[in-house]
């Protein structure tokens, strides 16, 4: 298969050097929530600009997987703000006062597909879209996304008989009001693996054993069960394993103004490095 394209305006895509036809690894890395960008077209619908685009990105999480395509991992990163599009939310889920002209939804979610309040309660859009703006979106950025995502695991699986995907994201270090645990102070790292559907028992094996090893507390599943990458893409009985890894962003941040610390990061690249090795040459 073609490779997706290095650029566009849902996502990078930074690959192995000198990778060709021929995977050098099973492993991509995805990287959804990282995204600070806001398309010129999408600007005037939505309230949050500059230092707010923060408070519910994962900042900074590509930097702390830099490291993966010298290993032979794709990482495909997301450009634009989750507030905008959330690429691990699935194209259907969208709040009817998101979008009035689409059928009421089974269940509304106020940060589905494209957020209407942060998870601070604060509101995120002027106004609703329209069907054809909301049909924009998922055109412009969630389906390129995931092809991406697709076409690099199908490479692999084909290469290898199997591919990994590691969906990378960091969390608030104590859940917020809108969070299903307001208020209460978060592991260190949590894996997702829709409690073991969406890749093999040693996978998940691997990954609690590597950051327990490294002397984090590690919680499974546990707020963070895995979104709609790890859900979509992660399809074991086909070859296909995707696990969501969580990290505590007071691991790599100071927190409150979302600014990278050195003397925090240094250890939890190290130990993100040495588990892109492992995952480089796991085998289920």
């Amino acid at each position: 298969m073609s490779q997706p394209p290095a650029r566009c305006e849902a996502y990078d895509l930074r690959l192995p050097p000198g990778e060709g036809d021929e995977p050098r690894s099973p492993l991509v890395v995805s990287v959804p929530h990282a995204g600070t960008e806001v398309p010129a077209v999408d600007a005037p619908l939505l309230r949050a600009v500059g230092p707010a685009l923060l408070r519910d990105a994962d900042a900074f999480v590509d930097r702390l997987y830099a490291r993966a395509p010298a290993l032979g991992a794709p990482l495909v990163v997301a450009r634009v703000s989750r507030y905008v599009l959330d690429v691990n939310r699935a194209p259907d889920d969208v709040d009817h006062e998101v979008c009035p002209e689409l059928e009421r939804p089974a269940r509304a979610s106020a940060r589905g597909l494209i957020w209407r309040t942060s998870t601070e309660g604060a509101a995120l859009l002027h106004r609703p879209l329209t069907r054809d703006e909301l049909t924009s979106r998922i055109d412009r950025l969630h389906s390129p996304y995931h092809a991406a995502l697709a076409a690099l695991l199908e490479d692999r699986r084909r290469r290898f008989g199997f591919a990994v995907l590691l969906d990378a994201h960091s969390m608030p270090s104590t859940g917020r009001p809108g969070h299903s645990d307001p208020g209460e102070r978060r592991a260190d790292v949590v894996p997702g693996d829709v409690r073991g559907a969406s890749c093999a028992p040693s996978l998940s094996h691997l990954v609690r054993r590597h950051f327990e090893g490294a002397r984090y507390l590690v919680k499974p599943n546990d707020p963070y069960m895995g979104g709609f990458i790890t859900r979509a893409h992660g399809r074991p009985g086909r070859g296909v394993h995707a696990i969501q890894v969580e990290v505590n962003r007071d691991l790599y941040l100071e927190e409150d103004t979302a600014r990278w610390d050195d003397a925090k990061a240094g250890r939890l690249i190290s130990t993100l490095d040495s588990l892109l090795e492992a995952l480089v040459a796991y085998r289920p």
